[in-house]
């Protein structure tokens, strides 16, 4: 039974990650052509962040209080997330070649123009980045956020 609650939890820990991590990624991409790096890194993450407090406070770990303390846990715990996201995003950016994908359209003068371009170590920097923080999230969460409270075997088996 304590396993099937895990993978439960996991499962919509993850879908509430993906989630978060979609909107993450389009402020990121968005926000990035007019900020540096980092500070968009910054923002973008804080917009994931907004986005997985709730569905995994309601949804995941079912925790229909309104604990302050518990939001200013999971603001540190996130905090330390970023920094860890932030860096690993930084480092990999720097470290992984830069290829870039370029889409190209003809006009109707036969012409090709640049659509858009993706730097790809940028999307590869950002899903390890993610990755990393990600683990350090749900072991912070489930082991020490949202930890469940000691229950009777009766309780466990709803």
């Amino acid at each position: 039974m304590a396993f099937y609650q895990a993978s439960k939890q996991l499962t919509k820990f993850i879908i509430s990650g993906l989630l978060a991590v979609t909107v993450d990624f389009i402020v990121y991409f968005a926000v990035s052509q007019y900020l540096p790096m980092n500070l968009s890194k910054g923002i973008s993450f804080c917009s994931g962040m907004l986005v997985t407090y709730n569905l995994n406070k309601f949804w995941t770990w079912r925790q229909n209080d309104k604990d302050n303390k518990r939001l200013l846990l999971f603001t540190m715990l996130y905090l330390i997330a970023m920094i860890i996201n932030i860096t690993a995003n930084l480092y990999a950016y720097e470290w992984l070649p830069n290829f870039e994908f370029i889409a190209s359209l003809r006009d109707s003068k036969g012409i090709l123009n640049d659509m858009i371009t993706v730097k790809l170590n940028k999307v590869f920097a950002f899903v390890i980045a993610t990755g990393l923080s990600a683990l350090f999230t749900f072991i912070g969460q489930k082991y020490w956020l949202f930890k469940a409270k000691n229950t009777s075997t009766l309780d466990a088996l709803k």
